[in-house]
C-alpha cells in the first residue's frame, strides 16, 4: 500500500483532512482518487522546504501525542500546502471523463463550462493559495527556531550569506515571501561569490561576516553597500530564470487584462525590461561599493607623500 505523509495516518481521516485543508471543496470527495497524487504534492512542498523538514513534520503528525500550539499549526499548514499542490495536479483529470472512446467532458442540462481564461484564473488562484500556505509554514518555522529546522539543509544554506534572512532581504528589495527567499538562496550565494566578493576582497568579507576587525559604523556602512547590489542582482537572476508563477504577484510582473497568450507575452516583455533595470541599478551600487572598499584600503595603509620627479623617456616626459 502506498504510504502517504501528512495524511490519513489512521486510514480513516484522509477525506476529512483534505476537506479541512482546502475548505472550498465538496465534502463528498472520494479520498482514494487523491491517493496516487498526494505524494507528488508532498514532493513539491519538499522541494521548497527540504525533504528532511517534511519528514520531521510527518513525524509530529504521526506521533503518539498530537502536536499542540505552533507545532500543530505547522502540520496543518503543511497539509494545506500539500493538498493545494495535489489539487492542481488532479484538476484536469477530474474535469474530464476518460473512457474507451477517449477523453471527453459532459455537462448537465443546466450546467455551463468555464472559459479558458476562467480555468486559467482558477488554477492560478489555487497555486497562489498553495504558495501562501507554504510561506506561512516557513514563517512559523523561522519564528520557533526548532532545532530540526535550524539544522535543516535549507537553513544551513544561509550560512555565510550577507543576506541571511527574508527580513534582511526585504530591507533592500521587498519580496515579502519566506518561500521565495528559500528559492533565492542558491542565487544569493552565486551573486555573492561572483560579483560581491571580488570587490570586497576575502579579508573584508571575513570581517563583514564575523564582525571582527572593523569599527561598527564602518562595518554597517560596508554591509549596506554590499547588500544592495547583492539583492538587486539576485532579483535580476530570479526574473530571468524562475517561472513567472513562482514569483509572488506584484514583485516584478505587469498585470494586464487580456487573453492568456497575450498576457504571457506581456509578462515576458515586462520581465526583460525589469531585469535590465535591475542590472543597471546594481551596476551603480557596485561602483559605490568599489569606491568604499578602495577608500577603506587607502585609510588602512600609511600615507605616502612622496611625489616622484619627471622621468625622461625617448618620446617625452612622464611622471
Amino acid at each position: 500500500m502506498l504510504r502517504l505523509q501528512l495524511f490519513n495516518k489512521d486510514g480513516q481521516c484522509g477525506r476529512e483532512e483534505l476537506v479541512n485543508a482546502i475548505g472550498v471543496i465538496s465534502k463528498d470527495i472520494t479520498f482514494d482518487k487523491w491517493t496516487p497524487a498526494i505524494p507528488l504534492g508532498t514532493r513539491q512542498l519538499a522541494a521548497i522546504v527540504g525533504r528532511d523538514v517534511v519528514n520531521e513534520l510527518d513525524g509530529l503528525y504521526r506521533g503518539d501525542t498530537p502536536p499542540m500550539g505552533d507545532e500543530e499549526r505547522a502540520v496543518l499548514l503543511a497539509q494545506q500546502a500539500v493538498a493545494m499542490f495535489t489539487w492542481l495536479k488532479i484538476l484536469a483529470p477530474l474535469d474530464a471523463q476518460h473512457g474507451n472512446a477517449g477523453r471527453g467532458k459532459t455537462l448537465g442540462e443546466n450546467q455551463h463550462g468555464m472559459t479558458a481564461l476562467q480555468e486559467w484564473e482558477d488554477k492560478e488562484s489555487i497555486r497562489a493559495m498553495a504558495y501562501e500556505a507554504t510561506d506561512a509554514l516557513i514563517e512559523v518555522l523561522d519564528t520557533n527556531e526548532w532545532p530540526w529546522w535550524t539544522s535543516s539543509v535549507k537553513c544551513r544554506q544561509r550560512a555565510g550569506l550577507l543576506l541571511p534572512s527574508k527580513e534582511v532581504f526585504d530591507e533592500y528589495y521587498m519580496i515579502g515571501s519566506h518561500r521565495l527567499f528559500l528559492t533565492l538562496l542558491p542565487m544569493i550565494a552565486e551573486v555573492q561569490a561572483g560579483d560581491i566578493a571580488p570587490i570586497v576582497t576575502a579579508a573584508h568579507m571575513t570581517q563583514l561576516l564575523s564582525g571582527d576587525g572593523l569599527e561598527d559604523d564602518v562595518r554597517l556602512r560596508l554591509l549596506d553597500l554590499a547588500r544592495r547590489p547583492l539583492a538587486l542582482l539576485t532579483m535580476k537572476k530570479a526574473v530571468e530564470r524562475l517561472p513567472v508563477e513562482v514569483l509572488p504577484e506584484g514583485i516584478v510582473q505587469v498585470q494586464q487584462q487580456a487573453t492568456v497568450k497575450q498576457k504571457l507575452r506581456a509578462e515576458k516583455s515586462a520581465r526583460e525590461a525589469v531585469a535590465a533595470a535591475l542590472g543597471a541599478d546594481a551596476e551603480r551600487y557596485l561602483q559605490l561599493l568599489q569606491d568604499a572598499v578602495s577608500a577603506l584600503d587607502s585609510d588602512e595603509g600609511e600615507a605616502d607623500y612622496y611625489l616622484s620627479g619627471p622621468t625622461v623617456q625617448s618620446k617625452g616626459i612622464t611622471y
